[in-house]
């Protein structure tokens, strides 16, 4: 009998030292992370990259993601060339005076099937860009690099007329594209030790 409450209590003891580790946040680390987009001008590939962005992201006690915000300074989106990142922030485009800001907020997520990449996920969420709100989904791997560093990567498409991105002249497609291929691999810091 004792030894079966000593037992008991070390179990107890043990779960409760371990479940603070399971759910956990996790916060992006800029220097090691990169978000990529790429929009085609005349059938050509034109690459660009936003050098300034967030994500945060929790998960529950059995390691299932709860929570996924993703913030990003539409300003700091740098295609290369200096005459395209002036152009991309005027009105017909991002329009970064108004709104400077990106939000994807995804809180329902699915198992996606297993890849060579790492645990896969499909968040289902909304994305924020230039003051319309749109349901987005992104699915994304997660890959364990060390106690409390994560590799989060993936990759999606966006049709940049259903963000009013590209208006006038620009709307059709005929010059540039209206597919977006986005990618992204964020370096992601736990908070816990």
């Amino acid at each position: 009998m004792l030894r079966a409450a000593v037992k008991l209590t070390v179990t107890l003891v043990t779960a409760l030292l371990w479940q603070p580790l399971l759910g956990a946040d996790w916060q992006s680390e800029i220097q090691n992370s990169q978000l990529n987009f790429a929009a085609s001008f005349q059938n050509l590939p034109i690459n660009g990259r936003f050098k300034q962005f967030s994500v945060k992201y929790t998960t529950d006690q059995a390691a299932q993601p709860v929570d996924l915000q993703v913030r990003v300074i539409v300003a700091s989106a740098d295609m290369g060339n200096t005459e395209f990142n002036t152009e991309i922030q005027a009105l017909d485009w991002f329009n970064v005076a108004d709104h400077g800001t990106a939000v994807f907020t995804g809180q329902r997520f699915e198992i996606a099937p297993k890849n060579k990449a790492g645990i896969a996920f499909i968040a289902h969420g909304k994305l924020q860009l230039k003051g319309i709100e749109q349901p987005v989904t992104v699915p994304f791997s997660w890959r364990p690099i060390d106690h409390n560093q994560v590799s989060m990567s993936g990759e999606l498409s966006l049709n940049r007329t259903d963000f009013a991105i590209g208006q006038g002249e620009w709307a059709t497609g005929d010059q540039i594209g209206l597919a977006v291929r986005v990618w992204f691999d964020v370096r992601m810091l736990s908070n816990h030790d």
